[in-house]
Formats: structure tokens, C-alpha cells, sequence
């Protein structure tokens, strides 16, 4: 678990300027760069799209990628959150006797992630999240886990490119977080370039204080796994990726 990054938890405190984010749409890959423009107010200042040729790997290919932006914004490690696909990762809510102490909830999650995937429990990533217990018998608590195999090649071709991964997350989340705070909503995500995409940093904070009682309970904004397949889909996912650093 410790792997795992927490996606409903704030990353850090350290005071962050820009954010980078990954995110990929069959086999083309979206990286986005975010720069806090004011207090309030956060722009897009790197938008790239990259597909591998017949001749290329992905992951050699996406770390060139990495690489080659990085140099163009400084020289210093950047570190860039990447998403799960649906089909990359499940989740769920489990539903615990009140009674189980809270050290005893991660092996009840891990062995549900072990299951649902097929793999031994000492190779899944996951993550969990306890409602406010409004039960006496009950303790709901919202988890979400993917294979280690996944987050191993995150990590590869990230420090192969000298940067760091930051965190990961289902997608779907990454694009809500996107849609809520872009000034125009759905309509400026469709209709705008991306780089005039602009971000309200209040509104990240507001959805972040939303999902915490019910993370993945939080219902999709309707069309949203519609736009997730449109063409500025991807770029969607990796602005909510980067959105994160200010959470």
C-alpha cells in the first residue's frame, strides 16, 4: 500500500507553482503542464501529444517525451501524476463490522483487491478511505486498488526520464476534478484550445471537500465519460492530474 498514491489525500504542503499530468487515450499519451498564474487562477502552459511509432516501445518513448518537456521548462526533477483507466484498476466500498479495529481495515482491503484482480496480495497496490460512521454496526470504507505491475512501469519510465511520479488515480476522478474547476465548465473543454484552458483554484479545493465523506461515491458530471472519449479527452484527464498540487 505504501506504493500506492492516495488520491483523496493532499500530496504535500510545499508551495507549488506549476504541476505536470499524464493521462492516455488508447495509444496516444497526453502530457499537460499547469502553472498557478495568480492566487486564484491557475493556465495551461504546456500542452504535447505523442503516439509511438511502429518502430518505438512506449515506455522508452513516453520517458524521451518526459524528458525532452522537462528541459524546455528548467532543468530541475519535475514530477508528473499519472491515471488508471477504468480497466486498469477496480474499486468499491466494503461494508466492516463497526467493531474491527482500523489497523485490520488494509488486509480487508487488500484481500478484496487480491480477488478481484486474480493476483497474490503482495502484488496489488491500494488505497482506502473510511466514511464518518453514522452506523453502529457498520464502518463503510471506500477503497480502490490496481496490480503493482502498473505502478512499477509508471515509476520505470518516469525516473528513466528524471522525473518523479507524484501520484496516481483513477481517471474519471482526474477529468471531474478538470471539469469542476475550468472556467466555462463542459463548454470551454470542448470548444476552447487547451491552451486557454484556465482554472479556478477554489473550485479544486471545494470538489477535494466534497468527495472527502464519500470519494468514490461522488457521481460523474453527466457527459463526462462521454468527453473522456472525445478528442480532448485525454488532456482533460492530465490537467485534473496536475490540478491535484493544489488540492
Amino acid at each position: 500500500m505504501q506504493a500506492w498514491s492516495r488520491f483523496w489525500r493532499r500530496i504535500s504542503v510545499r508551495p507549488v507553482r506549476q504541476a505536470w499530468g499524464l493521462a492516455s487515450h488508447g495509444p496516444s499519451w497526453s502530457l499537460v503542464g499547469l502553472n498557478l498564474l495568480t492566487p486564484e487562477l491557475i493556465s495551461v502552459h504546456t500542452s504535447i501529444q505523442w503516439s509511438p511509432s511502429q518502430e518505438e516501445t512506449v515506455w522508452p518513448g513516453l520517458g524521451k517525451c518526459l524528458r525532452e518537456a522537462g528541459v524546455l521548462r528548467g532543468r530541475q526533477q519535475h514530477r508528473v501524476s499519472m491515471a488508471l483507466s477504468s480497466e486498469q484498476c477496480v474499486s468499491g466500498v466494503l461494508e466492516l463490522p463497526a467493531h474491527l479495529a482500523a489497523d485490520e481495515w488494509a488486509t480487508e482491503v487488500q484481500l478484496e483487491v487480491s480477488q478481484l484482480l486474480g493476483k497474490p496480495a503482495d502484488e496489488v497496490h491500494f488505497d482506502f478511505y473510511p466514511e464518518i460512521q453514522t452506523h453502529e454496526v457498520v464502518q463503510r470504507v471506500h477503497w480502490v486498488g490496481c496490480t503493482q505491475t502498473q505502478i512499477d512501469d509508471y515509476k520505470i519510465c518516469t525516473r528513466a526520464a528524471g522525473w518523479q511520479l507524484e501520484s496516481v488515480e483513477p481517471a474519471v476522478l482526474a477529468a471531474q476534478r478538470a471539469v469542476a474547476a475550468l472556467q466555462g465548465g463542459m463548454g470551454s473543454l470542448l470548444t476552447q484550445s487547451t491552451q486557454d484552458w484556465q482554472f479556478r483554484v477554489q473550485s479544486v479545493k471545494d470538489l477535494a471537500a466534497q468527495m472527502q465523506g464519500h470519494p468514490l461515491d461522488l457521481m460523474a458530471e453527466p457527459g463526462l465519460h462521454q468527453a473522456m472519449k472525445s478528442e480532448a479527452g485525454a488532456r482533460m484527464v492530465a490537467a485534473g492530474l496536475a490540478l491535484r498540487v493544489w488540492l
